[in-house]
């Protein structure tokens, strides 16, 4: 079972090599090899074109729905996956860092990248054009998870909701998250490693929804107190999507406790059909951007393949193809019917503020639950599996 990295354990392999190496050998295997290629500085393209390092989740796809982007400007895609947010640092720290050209991070972890890893770029807005005040809904345009100081750090692209997924044929759909502990769920529910999708509902369970994640250290017990009759429920962890995609597949789960809504987008076409679906506590609201490493060497091209995510047409795509959120309001019109009327485009204020954008818990608190003590009790309560 991959193991959750504390901060400090991240920061710690930022001294040197060695650290780094030992990270890598609890990273994903999707990722364990992926590029390999130290940054040397000098290295760097100075045109659109040739080949572009992305280091991106494994349940992004993205060759379908750019290949005529692609294609005009003589790039070529080379994708690396990670299974969870400890697959991109830990490439980009230490004495030897990979070069990659365009990663993402969830917005719980822009602070930390851009201030404390300090493995984050400025990036060139003019090399973004679609990244406008125009185009863009107000909730994702230069705010601090994105700007800071007036420099664009990262753009947001899609966003959407955490939430449960189950599989019809095996287990009825749940109204409620207290409804997973009745009989016929017994050996059918499955948690993966996706801490900033499974921490929040976690804490929405055990009834401290409206707090995270600024949950004291007596509540983070509670709430991981909450969550064993859950796991009693469960015979297997999911150590990512692409696992947890697996197991539905194969007829081993019959529901996922909370996590990427697009799910069903994968195991359909396999013939399995699951349905992603929010219970009476709700989800728990995502948003990737792309960011531009220190180590990139194909700027250039990283800006315009940020930027060709950004437009109308690329926006509309990227939301359509991962079921998600759009954050260009001229792409709304051209989103697909369901994809549409997933999100409320005309209250998308009202949308999350009942469903906002969280951050991770604090670094450091005399207050609240640390990350590394919510890490700590995570990796406890996975013990149990």
């Amino acid at each position: 079972m991959k193991k959750a990295w504390t901060i400090d354990e991240i920061k710690s392999a930022m001294g040197g090599a060695p650290s780094r190496r030992q990270l890598l050998a609890g990273g994903s295997a999707a990722v364990a090899g992926a590029f390999m290629a130290p940054f040397f500085p000098g290295m760097a393209r100075a045109e659109v074109g040739g080949r572009l390092k992305l280091l991106a989740w494994e349940s992004m796809p993205m060759q379908s729905y750019l290949a005529p982007f692609l294609e005009a400007n003589g790039i070529d895609l080379e994708i690396s996956s990670i299974a969870t947010q400890d697959d991109v640092h830990v490439q980009l720290i230490g004495n030897t860092p990979n070069t990659i050209d365009v990663t993402s991070y969830s917005v719980g972890y822009s602070d930390f990248y851009i201030n404390e890893l300090g493995i984050v770029s400025q990036m060139d807005p003019k090399q973004v054009p679609a990244y406008n005040e125009d185009d863009i809904f107000a909730e994702f345009y230069m705010t601090p998870a994105f700007a800071q100081n007036g420099e664009v750090y990262a753009v947001p692209v899609i966003w959407g909701l955490n939430t449960l997924v189950y599989n019809p044929a095996l287990v009825p759909e749940p109204a409620s998250y207290t409804d997973l502990l009745k009989p016929e769920y017994a050996g059918q529910l499955t948690f993966i490693e996706d801490t900033l999708a499974t921490w929040p509902m976690l804490a929405k369970v055990a009834g401290f929804g409206d707090k995270f994640p600024h949950l004291t250290r007596e509540e983070l017990a509670a709430t991981f107190e909450a969550a064993i009759p859950y796991r009693a429920q469960s015979k297997l962890f999911a150590g990512s999507v692409g696992d947890t995609i697996n197991l539905f597949v194969n007829g081993e789960i019959g529901v996922l406790f909370c996590g990427w809504a697009g799910i069903p987008t994968e195991t359909g076409p396999q013939g399995v059909e699951t349905i992603a679906h929010t219970p009476a506590e709700g989800g728990a609201m995502w948003c990737d951007a792309w960011f531009i490493p220190k180590t990139a060497t194909n700027r250039d091209t990283a800006h315009a393949f940020i930027n060709a995510q950004l437009t109308p047409e690329g926006n509309a795509a990227t939301a359509n193809h991962h079921l998600s959120g759009c954050v260009n309001r001229r792409s709304v019109p051209l989103l697909n019917d369901e994809v549409r009327a997933s999100v409320d485009y005309d209250n998308l204020t009202q949308v999350l503020t009942d469903s906002p954008l969280v951050g991770m818990p604090p670094r450091e608190s005399d207050e609240f639950a640390t990350f590394d003590e919510w890490t700590a009790a995570w990796e406890d309560f996975k013990l149990g599996f």
